[in-house]
């Protein structure tokens, strides 16, 4: 009997062991099906999936410290950057030296390059772009035969600029815009060149043209999303710095990146179009694993770049502090080298390119949640630095001014006084109604309203008045010298007829013959200006007009 009740107990112990090990068994199961499921994807997208899933598992950790976040972020963006090499591409150079002393850089050769070749021989502009001159050339003409004449060859010249001079179609099914007179494609202009198009989206060859263009800047990403502006190889009969020459390669220049210039606005160009299109049209087609690779790149940066003294990779020549730049304190929002102007930023972080990542991370995470809906902890990524963002800007970058109470700055370091002032280019304070900035510290918009008033004022040190015109310059070009682009967004951010007819007038004079817009001109002489063929700013002007339209209409019947 004794032994029977040994044998009853060791019999229940090893069930439960048993038990226990089925248990363990069922959730490792459940385990690695869930891991599995995490990420879906084609078989033609198996490198990238991958990377992906790497990228969940080292998101999805406890909560830590801002800088650990950079750290982790930085890790994920050196891992993101080698699954999108080729079997011919060389590694990518993390750490600077003599030899690449701009990083993080990656060694071209002009063997073994795979090389997309334009399919169009002239002008890509399909029949509807036409048909829109036309539509709004009568209205205008009807209205005011001379004014209207000269409003509808602005017009024309403008909205057909970038599909009739500076887009190509190529053969892997991507599309190249130059920024006009100079013969190289950046991220930001080529975004703004083809903003006027949205409302055309019904068009197959407007698809193929923008969603080509969303492909094209996901390569160029993939190429360096640090870099401003690409090429497609070398060109031909090239300037003095297309070569790959000791000089260029310490510039942080191969055969497709043209420029190092790290410019916070460009990557914020590329999910500004991108959810621009997708909002228009509900079309997928371009948004495919690979250009979420491109977003989950570009959070990367961004993340890194809130610690850019600490731990950024970024080094280039052409800045001070050891190739760093200006040392700048932790503010919550993210660094950037360049103004969109291709300027040097003085204290490193750029509010308006700051307010407009804000608006793109809200933006993209939409569309992520639509689209990827598995992608969760990225998502979850891109709230914490959306609010990390708009909490810098308040905390650091709002001023208390004496004329104008609480404004903007431009930019702030985190440790001394802000830079007041306003540039001309996009993003600015002013344009920060146009491209959608919302911050719940602000909510009446009433910083924003005052911020206006100062950049609009002489306080501004880049506003010039003169006999022709008065607006907001840049130091990008001399004194007295404004930009139609700022003139644009005064258009755009203030409604009322008075402002409205001021635009319409100034925007007249500053073509001086040309019929295009230009990058700048002289207040008192608009026969002098630069940059004859510019056509972001003519994007815009057209885009103006087209928002616009009966306010113009009316201008011209009664008060021009």
């Amino acid at each position: 009997m004794s032994a029977l009740f040994k044998f009853i107990r060791w019999r229940a112990k090893y069930t439960r062991l048993e038990v226990i090990g089925s248990l363990i068994l069922i959730s490792l199961f459940i385990n690695i099906f869930s891991i599995n499921r995490l990420f879906q994807c084609s078989s033609s997208a198996t490198t990238v999936s991958s990377e992906l899933k790497t990228l969940e598992i080292h998101l999805n950790t406890k909560p830590i410290s801002t800088i650990e976040r950079s750290k982790k972020a930085l890790e994920n963006l050196k891992t993101l950057l080698n699954s999108v090499l080729s079997a011919n591409d060389q590694p990518w150079i993390w750490l600077p030296s003599a030899q690449y002393p701009s990083v993080p850089y990656q060694p071209t050769s002009l063997l073994n390059q795979n090389i997309p070749k334009a399919i169009n021989a002239k002008s890509i502009a399909p029949q509807i772009v036409q048909d829109e001159i036309n539509r709004v050339c009568r209205r205008l003409t009807s209205v005011n035969s001379t004014g209207g004449q000269i409003w509808c060859q602005l017009f024309t010249k403008c909205y057909a600029d970038t599909l009739a001079t500076t887009a190509s179609l190529l053969d892997d099914n991507t599309t190249y815009i130059i920024t006009g007179d100079i013969d190289l494609m950046w991220l930001r202009d080529s975004s703004a060149q083809v903003h006027q198009y949205m409302t055309l989206s019904r068009d197959k060859d407007i698809q193929r043209i923008i969603e080509g263009l969303i492909r094209r800047q996901t390569r160029f990403i993939f190429a360096n999303p640090y870099g401003s502006s690409f090429r497609l190889t070398l060109r031909a009969n090239p300037p003095s710095d297309d070569s790959l020459q000791p000089v260029h390669v310490q510039k942080g220049r191969n055969m497709r990146v043209a420029m190092h210039n790290y410019e916070l606005d460009s990557l914020c160009y590329f999910l500004r179009l991108s959810y621009t299109w997708w909002k228009q049209t509900q079309r997928t087609d371009a948004f495919d694993r690979h250009w979420l690779l491109a977003v989950s790149i570009i959070v990367q940066v961004m993340v890194v770049e809130q610690h850019h003294s600490e731990i950024s990779p970024y080094r280039y020549t052409e800045l001070g502090n050891n190739y760093q730049g200006s040392r700048v304190s932790y503010t919550g929002m993210t660094w950037s080298a360049f103004r969109p102007s291709d300027d040097q930023t003085k204290f490193g972080y750029l509010i308006p390119s700051n307010m407009m990542a804000a608006v793109v991370l809200k933006q993209v995470t939409e569309m992520i949640n639509t689209i990827f809906p598995d992608q969760t902890e990225l998502v979850k990524q891109i709230d914490q630095l959306h609010a990390d963002i708009l909490s810098g800007i308040h905390t650091y970058g709002v001023v208390q001014h004496a004329t104008y109470g609480k404004i903007y700055a431009y930019e702030t370091d985190g440790f001394s006084l802000p830079l007041l002032l306003d540039d001309a280019n996009v993003p600015s304070l002013l344009s920060g109604a146009y491209l959608g900035f919302k911050t719940p510290y602000d909510p009446n918009d009433q910083i924003l309203a005052s911020t206006r008033k100062f950049v609009l004022s002489t306080d501004n040190p880049l506003f010039f008045q003169g006999e022709y015109a008065s607006g907001i310059g840049s130091h990008h070009t001399q004194a007295k010298y404004v930009w139609p682009m700022a003139i644009i967004m005064e258009g755009f951010t203030n409604h009322s007829q008075a402002n409205l007819d001021s635009v319409w007038k100034r925007l007249e004079a500053s073509h001086a013959g040309t019929f295009a817009m230009h990058e700048s001109f002289d207040v008192n002489n608009p026969k002098q200006f630069t940059r004859t063929w510019f056509a972001w700013v003519n994007s815009l002007f057209a885009e103006l007009v087209l928002v616009h339209l009966d306010e113009l209409e009316n201008w011209l019947n009664y008060r021009r």
